[in-house]
């Protein structure tokens, strides 16, 4: 007995699947890492990926996405159209340390005049993270520029504020954190694209 209909619906079906590209990845500590994502209804292409270190410890794994790649960290933390920075935390951080981390590393980014015109929202980033227990590995914290709206932040899907961050420069001081000239050289070059994510 012959089936010509059902035969032609697979043979559709499976030049279809060959047909659509797998989604492709890129891992990092175990962490797989897209490289493209939709966010905020914006599409972006992972701009690079690297691993964060506090002293001798790897805190986190970072992936940064653009509309387009950029290798000049200048236009990369500049807030025209969608951005959308990854963390996926590879160690348990308490919430005093985030906090410590967090405002020594914006005020080695910003100048005191920077400081004193974003001080609002770093005191409730500061606020936010104070009010943590900790940070968990394996949790995923992202922080997005949404044009238009601002900065919002959340952590494993939950918005950190019930409303974003308006400052463009607070979300540029932000991103001077992850690609600013203070940033080590290793892991601002894996952000921009300069070298193998995660090598």
């Amino acid at each position: 007995m012959r089936f010509p209909l059902w035969s032609s619906l697979c043979v559709s079906f499976f030049l279809a699947v060959a047909a659509t590209p797998a989604r492709a990845v890129v891992e990092i500590e175990g962490v797989q890492v897209e490289e493209s994502i939709v966010a905020n209804g914006y599409k972006l292409v992972l701009n690079g990926a690297g691993v964060r270190k506090r002293g001798y410890f790897k805190s986190d794994v970072v992936a940064l996405y653009l509309p387009e790649r950029k290798t000049s960290a200048e236009a990369a933390m500049k807030p025209t159209g969608a951005r959308r920075l990854t963390l996926v935390l590879l160690r348990d951080i308490p919430s005093s340390t985030i906090t410590r981390y967090f405002i020594g590393d914006f005020k080695t980014v910003a100048s005191d005049a920077e400081f004193k015109q974003v001080i609002n929202e770093v005191g409730q980033m500061g606020q936010i993270y104070g009010s943590m227990n900790k940070v968990s590995k394996g949790d995923v914290v992202v922080i997005d520029w949404i044009p238009g709206q601002g900065m919002q932040g959340s952590i494993n899907g939950k918005p950190l504020t019930d409303r974003p961050w308006a400052s463009p420069l607070f979300f540029e001081l932000y991103m001077r954190m992850y690609l600013g000239p203070a940033v080590p050289t290793e892991f601002r070059n894996a952000l921009l694209g300069l070298t193998k994510p995660g090598a």
